[in-house]
């Protein structure tokens, strides 16, 4: 899942990510599992995996570019043949419920330019007027 998602991103991006890079992108998002505020959620079509979103409530202690209180949505994909049948939306609502109960103050996220951006703005969020430090992205946030 986490190959096709980065394959996707380098694609709409005009880049070129390793195979050994998503696949340690993936073991780092499995494995940093277990803190009380950070979620990496699988979305199932019966039983196909189908799509998953990862997000976490920012720290002062955290590395890179933060918002201490927010929920930063790190990570968010559905295949496309299941777009626009309201997974996603299912799927973010889950996240955005998990975040708030863990004391979000509001929400942030940087989105891939080409599927991100109209999807996130349906969902409420604001382009902020900064770009990531980190990817270049656009930030967005959404006020709870």
């Amino acid at each position: 899942m986490v190959l096709l998602y980065g394959a996707e991103l380098d694609k709409n991006q005009n880049r070129n990510t390793p195979q050994e890079i998503l696949s340690k992108w993936a073991n780092s998002m499995i494995n940093i599992q277990g803190d009380f505020d950070r979620h990496l959620e699988l979305c199932y079509d019966g039983d196909t995996v189908i799509g998953f979103v990862y997000g976490k409530i920012d720290h002062p202690d955290h590395k890179g570019y933060k918002k201490v209180g927010y929920g930063y949505i790190m990570e968010f994909f559905v295949l496309p043949q299941f777009r626009r049948k309201g997974y996603g939306k299912r799927m973010y609502s889950h996240l955005e419920d998990l975040l708030i109960s863990d004391g979000a103050k509001g929400l942030y996220l940087t989105s891939d330019p080409v599927t991100g951006k109209p999807f996130w703005q349906a969902m409420g969020y604001k382009y902020t007027n900064e770009n990531s430090p980190e990817n270049g992205l656009e930030i967005y946030e959404k006020v709870l």
